[in-house]
């Protein structure tokens, strides 16, 4: 049986899931690359909400309508979406996890995430619309960089718990520094493998020289 594919795209992506047709198109199995809600055809969730989890239920939930939330699934979750995709592989819901540019930014410090904290505070008072009830329009948070309260310790403790194979792809647009890569790699307690790849549409070739891509039935 050839494993599902199940894509997360990148938070604020505007193509949204369409950005990986060629991928879906060619996954010799069933495959999936939902838009997430608030981006392409799917409406933003009440109160605008734009969080990891968020993006991982409504994600498997997608799979799950269309019947191929089943053991054998390849989750894979590109830039910020990788998030949501290791939420997956925590939770026991993927076969195998790929990470485009997904290992994540550079680590901020605590003394980082506070004063990022204060300078959203200063920023919404100073700004009395974003006081004002939510509308159709996004969170309100989301206009001034609301501070992620994710430190590299939570990180960690996330990737120790993904038993399965890791597979990630890096590209000359990753946030990941060069020489953090391996580093982060190795936080994983499943086997984990690093390629570099042109571009996110050379995806379908890492996949092919990882031995990851299912062969036609």
């Amino acid at each position: 049986m050839t494993a599902a594919l199940l894509v997360i795209h990148d938070t604020g992506d505007p193509k949204a899931g369409s950005r990986w047709t060629p991928l879906t198109d060619g996954w010799p199995g069933d495959a999936l690359a939902p838009d997430l809600p608030g981006h392409g055809e799917t409406p933003p969730p009440t109160g605008g909400h734009y969080k990891a989890g968020d993006a991982a239920i409504a994600a498997w939930r997608a799979a799950d309508q269309a019947g191929i939330a089943g053991d054998t699934v390849v989750v894979l979750g590109h830039r910020w979406g990788g998030f949501a995709a290791e939420i997956l592989a925590a939770a026991g819901r993927a076969e195998r996890l790929v990470l485009v540019d997904g290992l994540g930014p550079p680590w901020a410090t605590v003394e980082d995430l506070v004063a990022d904290r204060h300078r959203w505070l200063r920023d919404v008072l100073a700004d009395p619309a974003s006081l004002a009830p939510p509308t159709a329009s996004p969170d309100q948070r989301l206009a001034h960089a609301y501070a992620s309260v994710w430190d590299r310790d939570f990180i960690r403790h996330l990737r120790r718990s993904i038993t399965v194979p890791v597979l990630a792809i890096e590209t000359p647009a990753s946030p990941t520094p060069p020489g953090e890569r391996d580093q982060r790699l190795a936080h994983y307690t499943g086997p984990a493998r690093l390629i570099e790849a042109e571009s996110p549409s050379g995806v379908g070739a890492a996949l092919a020289e990882a031995g990851w891509l299912p062969q036609a039935p």
